[in-house]
């Protein structure tokens, strides 16, 4: 049989956190030990463990049923979908690190955007017009510096980093507290299907699993697990936002925080973090060289001529521009303009689509 089941079975079964069942697996050696393990054998563990409290989780577990897993492989296979467990090459080596990942990755899209450098871009939902805008503009930026964006498509912050990302062709990674087939909001339909086909939608979640008001805390720590550094650009102090920072400096992962007006709800969080020693966002050319991917784009430019290297540097300070305002702002002639651009997109330096022509490195 498959083990993917094994993991399956495992990580479906309820009422024990991940860390009891990494903990299962460890004194089993894999899921398919703990399956395979006795009654005897599985009670002892438990009974010998703090991290197994609630006996329905356990009763659970000795049930060793394997229905629900064979559904999702099935559900898989209609969807295009496809799982990932802990134990596979495939997983993300980032998600691994922290003390509770996953045991398996329910995924639709780019899986191999798991392996690529990420940096988580979070807020609230009731985010103001600066905080759109900032958020926009620093997925953006790191995008066309070659990180892909990781957030949870929530209204607001994390909905506008994402499309932020994908308008200048950049990779995207959306982190579900509902199963990867569950558009949620709604108003997201358009989004969740450009992510689908464009980047990556992955939950812990089963297929038409319905969001629980505890799905998004737990999500939370995958956002934050699989990034290098994550962007808090605004929230109260006991939003998910800061949930998501407190969960990434757990992990060792860099914290960063757009400061904001005092009046402004939102930005209490986000100015409650910088006091306590998150980095703040202060400009976009300091957030990029301290989170260390300018030398990736230096070495990338390295290849083009002084002429390609002006206009493209020009183009990544304004995140995107027109034919026209490159003619007027970098001081070149229409022709030239338009070979310096042709030579950048075949390249694969640039992005024209219509009017706009966006940085892709």
């Amino acid at each position: 049989m498959n083990d993917i089941l094994y993991y399956l079975w495992l990580s479906l079964v309820r009422g024990i956190s991940a860390e009891a069942k990494l903990y299962l697996m460890e004194v089993f050696s894999d899921a398919r030990g703990v399956f395979e393990a006795s009654e005897a054998d599985l009670i002892q563990v438990m009974e010998s463990c703090d991290l197994f409290g609630r006996r329905s989780g356990c009763a659970r577990l000795l049930e060793k049923d394997l229905r629900r897993a064979e559904r999702c492989v099935e559900r898989a296979k209609d969807l295009g979908a496809e799982l990932i467990a802990v134990n596979s090459s495939a997983y993300p080596r980032r998600l691994k690190t922290i003390s509770d990942p996953p045991i398996v990755l329910f995924a639709m899209g780019r899986t191999e955007l798991l392996s690529s450098p990420c940096i988580s871009v979070v807020g609230t939902r009731r985010a103001s017009p600066y905080g759109k805008w900032a958020a926009a503009e620093i997925a953006k930026r790191c995008a066309a510096c070659g990180l892909t964006v990781v957030s949870g498509m929530a209204e607001g912050v994390d909905s506008v980093a994402h499309r932020g990302c994908l308008a200048v062709g950049g990779n995207t990674i959306a982190v579900f507290g509902t199963g990867v087939d569950v558009c949620f909001p709604l108003s997201n339909q358009k989004l969740y299907e450009e992510i689908a086909q464009k980047g990556l939608i992955i939950s812990e979640y089963e297929f038409a699993e319905q969001g629980r008001a505890y799905h998004f805390p737990e999500r939370n720590r995958i956002i934050s697990g699989l990034s290098d550094n994550c962007i808090i650009v605004e929230g109260t102090p006991r939003s998910g936002s800061l949930i998501t920072a407190g969960l990434a400096a757990s992990q060792g992962r860099g914290v960063f925080a757009v400061p904001g007006n005092i009046n402004q709800p939102g930005s209490e969080g986000p100015n409650l973090l910088i006091s306590e020693g998150a980095t703040p966002v202060i400009s976009m050319d300091r957030l990029i060289e301290t989170i260390g991917v300018r030398g990736m784009a230096e070495e990338l430019a390295e290849r083009l001529s002084p002429e390609e290297r002006q206009l493209y540097e020009h183009i990544v300070s304004s995140g995107s521009s027109s034919r026209s305002y490159l003619i007027s702002g970098c001081g070149l002639d229409p022709a030239t303009a338009s070979m310096l651009i042709t030579t950048l997109e075949l390249k694969g330096f640039l992005k024209v689509d219509g009017t706009r022509i966006y940085p892709m490195m």
